[in-house]
């Protein structure tokens, strides 16, 4: 069969536009998928990029955070003694019972294994009576204090209770002696608790069997609250 030169031109025109859909959807489609998907992949990078610098930016005194965080919970941990293997608490027992105005002596002590308890927080109420002087400058200041600052002030005290009333999970060891002493000596030993040394420690309750006039004897339970101490930080 012979072809004319209009069918030779068609068969060409058409062979061209298939090399060219041919050509489009193997290579250049592919090519503008992949640039599409290479732009979407760039914007994604260039927001985690900026996500980033603003952490590195936030971050960028956490360091000193760290360190004033880090005083801040050592000072309140130096109110505790620190965690230690049992004899190591009874040896401060010991020390406490043989200063020279308590002598107190333990015919029996035992100490429960590490454990922890909840410190429920104390509430105190001033007993002060105020003056009609007081009361008139209290009624003053409320008076000349504006409803913004006065609602501040009660956000402000309301959170301040919700964090006073927070109870607090705490290590513990609990001594149970038995004890003879003065009784000049147990109110002496009673008085050092009071310490700022010795505040972690307390008697959880006492019972005296004998009493006379050189000596008194009985029971005690005492608690020993303990905080494990942080690593500083400064030192890594």
């Amino acid at each position: 069969m012979k072809l004319n030169y209009r069918d030779k031109m068609i068969l060409i025109v058409v062979f061209v536009l298939l090399i060219i859909v041919a050509g489009f959807m193997l290579f250049i489609k592919p090519a503008i998928d992949e640039c599409s998907q290479a732009s979407s992949d760039l914007e994604s990078a260039k927001v985690q990029l900026s996500e980033l610098e603003d952490q590195v930016d936030k971050d960028k005194n956490l360091a000193a955070e760290i360190q004033t965080l880090y005083t801040s919970t050592s000072q309140v941990a130096a109110n505790f003694y620190d965690y230690q293997v049992a004899y190591k608490a009874t040896d401060k027992v010991s020390e406490l019972f043989n200063v020279d105005d308590v002598k107190i002596k333990n015919s029996n002590m035992t100490i429960s294994s590490y454990g922890s308890t909840v410190l429920s927080p104390f509430a105190y109420e001033s007993t002060a009576t105020a003056t009609d002087f007081d009361t008139k400058v209290d009624e003053y200041n409320n008076a000349s204090t504006t409803d913004s600052s006065a609602a501040d002030a009660n956000t402000d005290a309301n959170a301040a209770d919700t964090n006073e009333t927070a109870a607090q999970t705490i290590g513990y060891y609990s001594l149970n002696i038995q004890f003879k002493s003065s009784l000049s000596g147990f109110k002496n030993f009673a008085d050092n608790l009071t310490t700022n040394n010795e505040k972690s420690m307390v008697i959880e309750n006492v019972n005296i069997e004998n009493v006379n006039e050189s000596e008194i004897s009985g029971s005690m339970t005492l608690n020993m609250y303990v905080l494990k101490k942080l690593a500083d930080p400064s030192a890594s």
